[in-house]
């Protein structure tokens, strides 16, 4: 007697291996048996005639941190056929922090993606063993893998100190590395572009990143600059990686600047060349042409030293204010310039703002919000990271499409959303975000595989599943249709799946995605959520089961 059959589908075990027809018999939380199970009776009986049976889909990169915390349904994860989001990447995490530095830490978070939830931010936890408690505690309706952030590394021992870590410092951050690794985090993840990544010198990131190896962890890296230095970047992270002896994983493998399209080549024979040295190299990417950040992202570094409140009254003096329009209009060596990498104002969207006195400029330009206002758009800039407490999410466009074909459709690719759970209706119904948040997965199906014909079902789903269950070190139990295996499973049709979200009108669910499975559970019936929440918090096998 099973608990759940799933018959009549056409399976795509997550491998690449060619499509079969099969069913899938689950119990409790696993697959127990595939094959012709006609004669078998069940609890539920699915019908996945016309259908594809997979395993479910792994958004390797998130900022699902806190949303999974205030919204524990994830409905966009779940209508686009995801059930595990990794969390606590480029650096920016939710622990550990002490209590004496939380407050630096929330004012920090809300002025990043993870932190655009119209609500206080809370952290209930200090270290990742308590908050990956609270996730097990208040159960989401997805899996979650999460990194050690070392963001909240650095802000727990420094502050917003733009210094190197003394002896001292460093030894303590390595601890709280090595706490967080025991916990059950898989990897450590850094942002260089954003704070305090951008204070961290390679050597002090090195030190952090061998903490890693005990542990099969690998260095996850948002590296320091993705369009005019990306290649000294590259060179850094390559650096970082082999001194501390663990891969390298290049976190949303971009090239950025309308000035640098068509040099995707020249990055994959950079970390080929690492490759061939030795080192084991990979990456992910996201399916669209423009990115997400914060408004404060387009700063230079030294505007957020002492953290969000010292940069507010920083942005009053105009002393200052001149001082960033001239970096920004000319850049500075060694620093990412997001206004130059997208053409200037004209290609930065208002995604999202806090107060309802700015929210008509979400979905707008800043270009378009300082023409509403007869403003010069350089005080439009400075006008709302001021009144938004630097609380700004905004979408750029910086990428050209040939690149990001090639970067979909090579075999280390696996796919991250790189957004946090968003959903049409209540708290999380946010501005006018990324379609990313929505869409990513269904457009892989739509846009490359049946429009393009750039890859097949088997090579989409394996670079949803297997291959992101391998990068993850989870795949002895995750990732495939197999037998024994965990029982998180989507039933979709292949001739409607597909993203509905654009930039235009990005709260849209992704249609054609019958079923989903968590652990077991069914979290979607007939396209529509039941609100079942039986997400499990997914440590690293070399730690499962320990507290720190």
């Amino acid at each position: 007697m099973f608990d759940v059959k799933i018959v009549n589908g056409t399976i795509l075990d997550g491998t690449g291996k060619f499509r079969y027809k099969g069913d899938v018999g689950i119990e409790g939380d696993k697959i127990t048996a595939i094959g012709d199970l006609s004669a078998a009776d069940a609890k539920k009986t699915i019908d996945a005639a016309g259908k594809f049976v997979a395993p479910g889909f792994i958004d390797f990169h998130t900022h699902s941190d806190l949303s999974l915390v205030y919204d524990k349904f994830t409905r966009s994860r779940i209508y686009t056929g995801v059930t595990m989001d990794v969390v606590a990447n480029c650096g920016i995490g939710v622990a550990p922090i002490r209590e004496e530095r939380k407050k630096e830490l929330i004012d920090y978070l809300g002025t990043r993606i993870i932190g655009t939830i119209p609500a206080p931010l809370e952290l209930h936890w200090n270290t990742m063993q308590e908050y990956f408690d609270y996730l097990e505690e208040h159960t989401p309706a997805v899996n979650v893998v999460a990194y050690v952030a070392q963001g909240p590394v650095r802000i727990d021992e420094m502050g917003f100190s733009k210094e190197p870590a003394t002896p001292e410092q460093l030894e303590n951050m390595k601890a709280e590395v090595r706490k967080a690794m025991e916990a059950g985090c898989v990897a450590m993840s850094s942002g260089l572009v954003y704070l305090p990544g951008a204070y961290t010198q390679k050597e002090e990131m090195a030190e952090l990143a061998k903490e890693l190896k005990p542990y099969n962890g690998y260095y996850i890296s948002h590296i320091r600059n993705e369009g005019d230095e990306e290649m000294d970047a590259l060179d850094e992270a390559i650096w970082i990686a082999r001194t501390a002896d663990v891969p390298l994983h290049v976190s949303h493998l971009k090239v950025m600047g309308h000035h640098n399209f068509g040099s995707i080549d020249k990055v994959f024979e950079k970390l080929d060349e690492a490759e061939a040295s030795g080192m084991e190299v990979r990456f992910d990417c996201y399916p669209y042409t423009a990115g997400m950040t914060s408004l404060g992202a387009l700063l230079p570094p030294w505007a957020f030293e002492g953290g969000v409140e010292a940069l507010v009254e920083r942005l009053k003096v105009q002393e200052n204010r001149d001082r960033i329009k001239k970096e920004l209009t000319t850049g500075i060596p060694g620093w990412q310039c997001f206004y130059l990498m997208a053409g200037g104002w004209d290609g930065v969207v208002i995604a999202s703002v806090m107060t309802e006195a700015n929210k008509y400029a979400e979905g707008k330009t800043v270009d378009e919000v300082a023409k509403m206002n007869n403003e010069d758009a350089f005080d439009t800039f400075f006008r709302l990271l001021i009144e938004e407490k630097s609380k700004v999410q905004v979408v750029v466009h910086t990428q050209g499409e040939e690149d990001t074909d090639k970067v979909v459709v090579h075999p280390k690719t696996c796919f991250g959303s790189d957004s946090m759970d968003l959903s049409m209706e209540g708290l999380l119904s946010i501005g006018k975000p990324h379609p990313r948040a929505f869409g990513t997965f269904g457009r892989i199906f739509s846009y490359y595989v049946r429009e393009k014909g750039m890859l097949t079902f088997e090579d989409a789903v394996r670079k949803m599943t297997s291959l992101p269950a391998k990068y993850l070190g989870i795949s002895a139990d995750r990732g495939t249709l197999k037998e024994g295996y965990f029982a998180d499973v989507v039933v979709f049709d292949p001739e409607k799946i597909a993203d509905k979200a654009t930039y235009e009108d990005p709260k849209q669910y992704t249609v054609g995605v019958d079923y989903v499975l968590v652990n077991g559970q069914i979290a979607l019936a007939e396209g529509k959520q039941t609100d079942v929440c039986a997400g499990h918090v997914v440590k690293n096998p070399c730690t499962a089961g320990k507290k720190a």
